[in-house]
């Protein structure tokens, strides 16, 4: 389990991406079950905004795979996060 410093959680809370690669990342931590699901909702706020801006015609350059891919990672990551 990969252990995170006060100031990295604090990051990841504000922008997960700049903390963790992908969303599973952050269920391989040993934070708790509500700081992972505090970050993971973000992630998920963050990608539905993507998506929404994607739909009105703008881009999404830095998203290789695109929001819809990162959201349905995000709600997996959720998903699996509840059924622990």
């Amino acid at each position: 389990m990969k252990t995170l410093s006060t100031a990295d959680i604090e990051q990841a809370k504000l922008d997960p991406t700049s903390v963790f690669a992908r969303p599973a990342d952050v269920l391989a931590t040993d934070l708790s079950q509500e700081l992972k699901t505090t970050i993971l909702q973000r992630w998920e706020e963050d990608a539905d905004e993507r998506m929404q801006a994607t739909d009105e015609g703008m881009p999404p350059a830095d998203i290789p795979n695109g929001p819809a891919e990162v959201l349905r990672a995000v709600q997996a990551a959720l998903r699996t996060l509840k059924s622990a």
